[in-house]
């Protein structure tokens, strides 16, 4: 167990901690400048933005607990952000017919609405700040490294 621990430190040295660093730093710039251009055009927050993408992105529904594993939000937080979507009339909190403990989440028209509103602002400021950033090498690299750290248990 020693071996490993030390192991483990040395690793998390030189140019891997300035990456996790990096990537913690620039995650949360991003989000910050990201959220802020949103607010600043009179759009969505970014964490509605988040929910409402997911949804389009996965048929327009889905079950609030594969939902959770989507987004940047606790399981708390997210039923209460969907409680306040729902209440906004951006989704619709229904059964799911396969759980009857479980709520399926759906977009709405006017949760596609805001979507599309907040899309225009949101990809530009995607692409101002982090596409337009990186080369295409850089951008394969990144994807194939994230990919990898997603499929991890």
């Amino acid at each position: 167990m020693g071996s490993a621990a030390a192991g483990s430190q040395r690793s998390f040295s030189g140019d891997r901690k300035a990456a996790w660093e990096g990537l913690l730093q620039c995650q949360a710039r991003l989000m910050q400048r990201l959220g802020q251009e949103l607010e600043d055009a009179g759009k969505i927050p970014l964490s509605t933005y988040d929910v409402l993408v997911q949804l389009a992105e996965h048929g327009g529904r889905l079950r609030l607990r594969d939902l959770v594993d989507r987004v940047v939000l606790s399981q708390p937080g997210l039923s209460r952000k969907v409680a306040r979507l729902a209440d906004e009339g951006l989704v619709e909190r229904l059964p799911d017919p396969h759980d009857g403990r479980g709520v399926v989440v759906k977009l709405t028209r006017a949760g596609r609405a805001a979507l599309r509103s907040a899309a225009v602002v949101h990809i530009a400021g995607v692409e101002r700040a982090f596409t337009d950033q990186i080369s295409d090498q850089e951008a394969a690299v990144l994807a194939g490294v994230f990919g990898r750290l997603l499929q991890e248990p």
